[in-house]
């Protein structure tokens, strides 16, 4: 996903969270191919793109605030449905 956003600030900082997401993604799902795909290699893998996920929706809550910008409260619910937690 990538945003085109009037507050170019918050624009770059949600595509530097999502490139940065992308980049954990695809070594996780690299660590799960090379590992045979085990229940505990399966545990890992969720676990990282849990926590990628959660970490991209901090980005994108901290910028939304730090910028001004609207619409942080469908994030924190994303964050929430991910990792359990509202911040």
């Amino acid at each position: 996903m990538i945003i085109d956003h009037p507050n170019k600030t918050h624009q770059t900082t949600v595509n530097n969270a999502e490139s940065a997401k992308q980049v954990a993604l695809d070594a996780a799902r690299k660590t799960f191919a090379a590992g045979g795909g085990s229940p505990a290699q399966q545990a890992a893998y969720d676990a990282a793109t849990k926590i990628a996920d959660a970490a991209f929706y901090r980005s994108v809550i901290a910028s939304c605030i730090a910028n001004g910008v609207p619409g942080e409260g469908q994030f924190r619910q994303s964050l929430h449905d991910v990792a359990g937690v509202w911040a």
